[in-house]
C-alpha cells in the first residue's frame, strides 16, 4: 500500500519538474574576453584608449530555456590606468585628468533592469568617473557562448557630466573635446 501511494505521487511530481521551464539564478564573474573603448576627439586628431586586461566585475543572472531572463545584479570596476592609447605622454594626461590617484577606477553598478527583449537588455546604471556618479541609461545586445554571455555597447558621455576638466597639451595648444563615446565588449563566466 505505501509504495503505491509512493509510486502514485512521485510520477507525478517528477513529470511535473520535467514541464517546468528550467532556470537557475547563479553568481556570474566578469571573464578575460573584455575590452573597454574611450573614443573622443581633439583639437588635431581623433583618438582612442582601450583596456584589455585589469577590470573585474560580477552579476547575479537568470538563465531561462538558453536566454538571458533576468538581470538581479551586475558591477564592473575598470582601473583608469589599464586605459591605453599606445602614446605614454597621451595616457599619463588622462590619468591625471582622472585624477587616478586618487580615483584608480572606473565603476558602473546596476541600479535597475527596465527591459530585455529579444538579445536588448535596457537597464540605468550607476557610472562613476573621478568620483562624480551619474545615473545613465544603457542599452546593450547580449549573446549566449556556452554557458558564457556576452554583453557589448556604446554610451556618450561627457567629461563635464563628471567634473572633468578635458585634458590638453603643448601648454594649452592641443584641446581634448568634451564628448566621449565609452564602448565595450564585457564576457561574463559562471562562477565556481
Amino acid at each position: 500500500m505505501k509504495r503505491l501511494l509512493f509510486t502514485k505521487f512521485l510520477i507525478p511530481a517528477v513529470m511535473l519538474m520535467m514541464w517546468i521551464p528550467s532556470f537557475a539564478q547563479q553568481g556570474y564573474s566578469l571573464s578575460s574576453a573584455q575590452q573597454f573603448t574611450v573614443v573622443g576627439t581633439s583639437t588635431i586628431h581623433d583618438w582612442e584608449m582601450i583596456a584589455k586586461a585589469g577590470s573585474t566585475g560580477a552579476a547575479q543572472l537568470t538563465i531561462e530555456n538558453g536566454r538571458l531572463s533576468k538581470i538581479t545584479s551586475l558591477t564592473l570596476n575598470i582601473p583608469v590606468k589599464s586605459l591605453k592609447s599606445g602614446k605614454g605622454s597621451m595616457d599619463n594626461n588622462a590619468y591625471e585628468a582622472l585624477i587616478e590617484k586618487k580615483h584608480p577606477s572606473i565603476k558602473f553598478e546596476m541600479t535597475e533592469c527596465i527591459a530585455i527583449t529579444g538579445n536588448v537588455v535596457k537597464t540605468k546604471g550607476r557610472l562613476t568617473i573621478a568620483g562624480t556618479s551619474q545615473i545613465i541609461p544603457l542599452e546593450v545586445t547580449y549573446s549566449m557562448i556556452g554557458n558564457a554571455i556576452k554583453f557589448t555597447g556604446t554610451h556618450g558621455i561627457k567629461f563635464s557630466d563628471f567634473k572633468v576638466e578635458a585634458p590638453t597639451a603643448v601648454f594649452g595648444t592641443i584641446k581634448t573635446g568634451n564628448e566621449l563615446t565609452l564602448a565595450f565588449e564585457a564576457s561574463f563566466s559562471p562562477k565556481n
